[in-house]
């Protein structure tokens, strides 16, 4: 992460916003599903946020506001380039989310979770080197210290909180070297 900081401080880009993984780490360790999709899915939406202001600068600010509700930000970043299978895996996590949201006795649900690993795994496409969600794993320095728990194996929770990190990783590398080659052909 330090050469990555050091990288967008030559090239003027603030990912401080993009920083959640304490979020991450809380939502990881703990035991509530609830809490866990709605830490993951505040973290996703400062993906957005990032992306969308990155895009509407100068004039086009003026325009294209960011919306408050999430799927208003998901739109408006799908039309500002966005690549589909980034707003695939977002769309399927709002789902998640929204689902657990509204009912309090709800959980992540198997075909919910088979559609966000078939999403986050869509994210090959922008990824060459991305590893598949199956093949991967957590360990819980906390709950579970030393324990690999794989994908598959530790239940929907935790097969949640693997998709949404593999998602968060490999986004935020995404959106900043897209950002980074913006600011540096504007200075060409």
């Amino acid at each position: 992460m330090d050469e990555i900081a050091e990288n967008t401080k030559a090239i003027d880009l603030d990912i401080k916003e993009l920083e959640k993984f304490q979020t991450i780490i809380a939502a990881a360790e703990t035991d509530d599903e609830l809490g866990t999709v709605l830490r993951l899915h505040l973290a996703v939406e400062q993906l957005l946020v990032f992306y969308i202001k990155e895009k509407s600068h100068g004039e086009t600010s003026k325009y294209a506001k960011s919306p408050r509700d999430f799927g208003g930000k998901l739109s408006l970043a799908t039309a500002f380039g966005l690549p589909i299978p980034i707003a695939r895996a977002i769309y399927q996590i709002n789902v998640i989310r929204n689902k657990l949201a509204h009912d309090p006795d709800a959980s992540v649900q198997d075909g919910d979770l088979k559609e966000l690993a078939r999403a986050v795994n869509s994210l090959s496409e922008i990824d060459k080197n991305f590893t598949p969600i199956e093949k991967r794993y957590i360990e819980l320095a906390v709950k579970r210290p030393g324990e690999r728990l794989v994908f598959g194996a530790g239940g929907n929770r935790i097969d949640f909180v693997i998709c949404a990190f593999s998602f968060y990783a490999t986004t935020m590398q995404w959106l900043i070297k897209d950002a980074a080659y913006r600011k540096l052909q504007s200075k060409c």
